[in-house]
C-alpha cells in the first residue's frame, strides 16, 4: 500500500500538481491513522478477552475451593459433635467407681484432646491477592463478598490459634497433675498399652476422689475442650453458610454470562476423626 502512494507522490510532484499531491498525502496520513486506530482497537479487544478469560478462570477456581471447604466444614462439624459427646460421656464415667488401672485406661481411651488448626483452600484467593487481581472480578457483590469472607477466615484462624494455645496449656497442667493419664493417652495414641505398663502405674486413683486436685483439673480440662469444640462448630457452621452463598453467587454470574459451570473436584482433606 505505501509503495503505491509513494509512486503517486513522485508522479504528482514531477508534474507540479501540488494540490493533487497534497490531497493524496493527506489521504495517506488518514489511512495510516485509521490503520493505527484499528490495530489499537483489535489489541484492546484481545486484552479485554484475555482479562475476561482470566476472570472466568478465577471464578471457577474460587468456586472449586469453596466447594472443597464446604466438605471440610461438614467433616469438622461432625468431629466437633463427636468430641463434645465423648467428653460428656467421660464426665459421667468419672463419677462411677473405677477399680483398676485397666478400667481407667479403657474408660478414657477414646478421649480426644486435640488442638487442630483451621485448614481451608485459599490458594486461588491468595494468588489473586498477590497478583493484584482482585478487581478483575467485575461483579461488585461477588468481589465484596470474597474480600469479606476471607477477612472473616483470617479472624477465625487467629481465634483458633489463641484458643488452641490456651487449651494446650490447660492440658499440660492436667498432665502435670496426673502422670498416668498422660501415659495412657500418649500410649493409646502411639503404641499399645501393655498390662505390665498399666499395673506399674499408681497415679490413677484420683479418678475416684472428686475432691482431689487431679479430678477437678480433669473436669476443667474436659469442659474447656468441649467449649472449644462447640465454639469451633459455630464458626464452621457460619463459614459453611457464607461459602454456600458465595458459591451460589458465582454460579449465577457464570450462568448469566453463558459460561458452563463444571462440577467441582472435591479432594479429600485430612480431618481428625
Amino acid at each position: 500500500m505505501l509503495p503505491f502512494f509513494r509512486k503517486i507522490r513522485y508522479r504528482l510532484a514531477k508534474d507540479n500538481q501540488f494540490l493533487k499531491y497534497s490531497r493524496y498525502a493527506v489521504g495517506e496520513i488518514v489511512l495510516v491513522v485509521v490503520g493505527i486506530l484499528i490495530a489499537l482497537q483489535i489489541n484492546n479487544w484481545n486484552e479485554a478477552r484475555k482479562k475476561t478469560n482470566t476472570e472466568i478462570e478465577y471464578l471457577i477456581r474460587l468456586r472449586s475451593d469453596l466447594a472443597n471447604d464446604t466438605a471440610y466444614y461438614h467433616r469438622r462439624i461432625k468431629y466437633s459433635d463427636k468430641v463434645i459427646t465423648d467428653h460428656k460421656k467421660a464426665v459421667e464415667i468419672s463419677y462411677t467407681e473405677i477399680k483398676s488401672p485397666q478400667d481407667f485406661s479403657e474408660s478414657f481411651k477414646d478421649l480426644e484432646l486435640s488442638s487442630e488448626a483451621l485448614s481451608i483452600r485459599d490458594i486461588t484467593y491468595n494468588e489473586m491477592l498477590n497478583a493484584g487481581q482482585i478487581n478483575i472480578i467485575r461483579n461488585d457483590t461477588i468481589r465484596t463478598e470474597i474480600l469479606e469472607f476471607y477477612r472473616q477466615v483470617d479472624l477465625v484462624n487467629k481465634h483458633f490459634e489463641e484458643v488452641n494455645a490456651t487449651s494446650i496449656e490447660f492440658m499440660k497442667d492436667f498432665f502435670i497433675q496426673s502422670k498416668s493419664f498422660k501415659q495412657f493417652w500418649l500410649n493409646n495414641e502411639m503404641r499399645p498399652w501393655s498390662d505390665e505398663m498399666i499395673e506399674d502405674s499408681v497415679d490413677w486413683q484420683w479418678i475416684n476422689d472428686p475432691e482431689s486436685e487431679s479430678f477437678k483439673s480433669f473436669h476443667f480440662t474436659l469442659g474447656f475442650y468441649s467449649m472449644k469444640q462447640n465454639m469451633f462448630k459455630g464458626y464452621f457452621e457460619d463459614l459453611d453458610d457464607k461459602s454456600k452463598f458465595l458459591i451460589e453467587e458465582i454460579e449465577k454470574e457464570l450462568t448469566n454470562r453463558s459460561i458452563g459451570v463444571p462440577e467441582p473436584n472435591i479432594e479429600p482433606v485430612f480431618v481428625l476423626e
